[in-house]
């Protein structure tokens, strides 16, 4: 199902190697989102945008 895909983005500064995060297909859909450029995107660059959209 595309919308239980995960895909990866960065931690946050400082927390490398402490976590993995992934974000769903669903969510970056809500966001309008490609997968490429949630890889680009941090943890907090995430919830931001979350906050803004109302997702």
């Amino acid at each position: 199902m595309p919308e239980r895909e995960l895909h990866p983005i960065r931690p946050l500064p400082g927390a490398e190697g402490k976590g993995t995060f992934a974000v769903s297909a669903a969510l970056l859909d809500l966001l309008g989102l490609s997968p490429e450029h949630a890889a680009r995107l941090d943890l907090g660059d995430m919830l931001h945008l979350i906050r803004e959209e109302g997702a």
